[in-house]
């Protein structure tokens, strides 16, 4: 067996609490719930943002769409004076009352429109405004007319807010170039668009309490706002915007929604934003954030009481679990101290270097030792020198982590006494699984053997002369024969029978039988070789069997009957019965085989016939009186 691992030193961790388990679940269960919680309150709050990013991408789509048919009509109106003029007739000026009345019909078109003004190709106006400042009716140096001047297909140019000096007024200015027929710059036709025309459409939606929608430009010029932060309309022209709104309006996208609050107010809200196709204005709308937290704080007040109710119903689950557990690990624990305490097995508990550290009243009744005495010594004081070494192999067993099976072996008893021992070995393991001892359960079968060896020798034996009975015979007979068919080595079956045996028992009784029989079978075991079966059959007659007589039949033969003489001349003794002799002798007859197809039967029988053969020459042979005599002079044969 190989060394035992060494022991671990220091002291052992203690043991976890009980309710620790309990405790932790509880918790983990707790953190589940508060985690789900907080998911689903996080997945709420992100539904009513996508709620909310949906109605404003819907109002956002109306605005836009407003906004966007007043400067296409806008536009259209601008587009067609352009060209009324451009195709007047040769030689009518700009300035011609049959044309300024043409343009006054038309501006009844577009009622939306204020200061409707045409420059000449010099930016000089000489049509509308002829009430303005002398400085206000040159054009030339705005860069709205040099790019219609120069960009033959410029369209509509938007540009503003700007406010009038005379009224106070923010608008939007709306120009497109005047191109003769050959394509030839002759002028521009501005008009103004006040942002008040949209506030009656952006107050309509429903934004909520603080909801917001606005008009930007396209360099982030604030146009419009509705409603204004404190009702400030001075703002206009702002371009101070969140960053959200800076970098979402960069990319390319024609529309899109973000989240952030608000640069002018700093209130946070759900934005959706969409830009004009043709037009360089964008529409936002933006619908607070906390204008539907009081539902959000609704749900998030169920998900709370849900959850506090389950966190509850869980810690009431865990201490009603840990008592339950606690009471039946307390009784399991009374069961086993009473098992432990009561049983008559030995429960022996060692460390790993095989120091007893607990026993039992078992263990004390079998081997004598009280707990007292026992406690802190080695168990290797249990066992006798020739056993030492299985204490060696049983905790290196244990170290490995094994279990010893049930097995036979022989302790010592406080007084000495050798006892059989049924044991068994299993590993102590501490709250870490590691290995720290071993416990054995021992249980005395001294008694169990003695009675087992008691049947036995009743099954076998020959309860007078303790010789092999015939069931043992025939077995060891059967043994013999099939190993002389398997090697063909001669054995033989010698029979024996006393003589005048029945007379013995007649005149003094079966005492006197029963004594020559005890030492007729001393006589006949110290004869034979160890390795031979000497038997008793019954009454007077045995049996026995020789095996190893060699190959060669003839020298078999030599040796059987050279057996067969000794075995006369050792019964061949003289008895003393009371006063008188009883003259011992035997018949004794053989048979030899080597294998072949010889049965058990025909061995015995053939055995038992020349026995009878001797026993037929002896008779043959006896002369005057009987071999017992009623005097102490023996008589002759």
């Amino acid at each position: 067996m190989g060394k035992p691992a060494p022991q671990r030193t220091g002291a052992l961790h203690p043991p976890l609490p009980v309710w620790l388990p309990y405790f932790l679940s509880a918790l983990l269960v707790t953190v589940l719930v508060v985690v789900l919680a907080g998911l689903s309150l996080w997945q709420e709050k992100l539904r009513q943002r996508e709620r909310a990013a949906v109605a404003a991408q819907n109002v956002v789509r109306l605005l836009e769409a407003h906004v966007a048919d007043v400067f296409r009509h806008c536009d259209t109106w601008l587009h067609v004076v352009s060209r009324l003029i451009a195709e007047r007739e040769p030689g009518v000026s700009l300035n011609s009352p049959v044309l300024q009345r043409n343009l006054e019909i038309e501006q009844t078109a577009v009622g939306e429109l204020r200061r409707v003004r045409v420059t000449d190709a010099g930016g000089q106006v000489v049509v509308g405004d002829t009430w303005a400042d002398p400085a206000a009716r040159d054009l030339s140096s705005r860069a709205d007319f040099r790019r219609a001047m120069t960009v033959a297909d410029a369209g509509l140019i938007v540009t503003g807010p700007k406010r009038d000096t005379a009224s106070g007024e923010w608008s939007m200015s709306l120009m497109r170039a005047v191109r003769g027929a050959d394509g030839r710059f002759q002028g521009v036709v501005v008009a103004d668009l006040p942002v008040r025309h949209f506030a009656a459409r952006f107050a309509a939606p429903e934004l909520g309490q603080r909801g917001a929608a606005t008009i930007r430009t396209s360099g982030l010029a604030l146009v419009l706002r509705e409603p204004w932060p404190g009702d400030d309309s001075r703002l206009i022209g702002s371009t101070e915007v969140s960053r959200q709104l800076r970098e979402v309006l960069a990319n390319p996208a024609r529309e899109g929604s973000y989240i952030a609050a608000t640069a002018l107010d700093g209130i946070e809200r759900v934005n959706a934003y969409r830009k004009l196709r043709d037009y360089p204005l964008t529409v936002i709308v933006g619908l607070a954030t906390d204008d539907f937290a009081p539902a959000w704080n609704t749900i998030a007040l169920m998900i709370g009481l849900l959850s506090a109710m389950s966190v509850g119903t869980v810690i009431l689950a865990a201490v009603l679990l840990y008592r339950g557990s606690r009471r039946q690990i307390d009784a399991a624990q009374q069961r086993f101290d009473s098992v432990v305490r009561y049983s008559r097995d030995a429960i022996v508990c060692k460390s790993r270097a095989g120091i007893v550290t607990s026993w039992n009243a078992g263990a004390e009744a079998i081997f004598g030792y009280t707990e007292a005495e026992m406690l802190g010594r080695p168990v290797t004081v249990l066992l006798p020198p020739e056993r030492q070494h299985e204490e060696a192999e049983i905790l290196a067993c244990v170290a490995r982590g094994e279990r010893v099976e049930p097995f036979e072996t022989v302790r010592l008893h406080k007084n000495g006494q050798r006892l059989a021992i049924s044991i068994s070995v299993a590993p102590l393991v501490d709250a870490e699984q590691q290995i720290v001892g071993a416990s054995s359960i021992a249980r005395d079968v001294t008694r169990q053997r003695a009675m087992e060896e008691e049947i036995r020798s009743l099954a076998f034996d020959d309860p007078l002369t303790r010789l092999p009975n015939r069931r043992l015979l025939l077995d060891r007979l059967g043994h013999a024969l099939a190993a002389a068919r398997r090697s063909h080595v001669c054995a033989a079956v010698i029979f024996i029978d006393l003589d005048h045996f029945k007379q013995l028992n007649d005149l003094h009784g079966h005492a006197a039988g029963d004594r020559l029989l005890v030492d007729v079978a001393r006589r006949l075991r110290a004869t034979v070789r160890e390795s031979d079966t000497v038997a008793r059959l019954g009454g007077d007659e045995f049996v026995v069997v020789c095996t190893d007589l060699g190959a060669d039949v003839a020298q078999a033969h030599v040796e059987a009957q050279a057996l067969e003489a000794k075995i006369e001349a050792a019964i061949s003794h003289d008895m003393p019965v009371g006063e008188a002799v009883f003259v011992c002798r035997a018949s004794v007859g053989y048979r030899l085989f080597c294998g072949g197809d010889d049965t058990i039967e025909t061995l015995l029988r053939d055995a038992d016939a020349a026995m009878y053969a001797t026993k037929a020459t002896h008779r043959a042979s006896e002369w005057g009186g009987d071999d017992l005599a009623g005097t102490p002079q023996s008589l002759a044969r």
